[in-house]
């Protein structure tokens, strides 16, 4: 068997606030007609993150809430300046940065946010040579 595409799928209480979240982090919207779905393109290769509002089909197979992670993502980032962008994008879009940016013990940069609906992302500058 082979797989031909994967993507994710979050459940979240509010579809409309998480389109706005994600748009105004600058990600592109991936077309849809539902009202209760906000999907997004990652990546140079447009991973599909599909965010399903509670009360809808997702409710079958997710949990509502968010009191765990079930999943980290981490999203790469090209220079310190973007970093700081981001944390300020993230903050402005009312996510929560829960580890600030700064030189971890391999020497990478990055810092570490949730969503409004507590899915955690990670953005990382791992610069070559270091």
């Amino acid at each position: 068997m082979k797989a031909k595409m994967i993507w994710a799928n979050f459940s979240v209480k509010d579809a409309k606030r998480t389109h706005q979240f994600y748009t105004h982090l600058g990600f592109t919207p991936n077309k849809s007609n539902d009202p209760k779905l906000a999907s997004f393109l990652f990546g140079d290769n447009n991973f599909v993150i599909h965010f399903f509002e509670q009360g809808s089909q997702i409710d079958e197979y997710l949990s509502s809430g968010s009191k765990v992670s079930e999943i980290i993502f981490t999203l790469s980032a090209q220079t310190e300046a973007e970093v700081k962008e981001w944390v300020d994008k993230v903050k402005e879009a009312g996510g929560t940065v829960f580890n600030e940016a700064a030189r971890d013990a391999t020497n990478h940069y990055g810092f570490a946010f949730a969503d409004p609906d507590g899915h955690k992302f990670n953005i990382l500058l791992m610069e070559k040579g270091m």
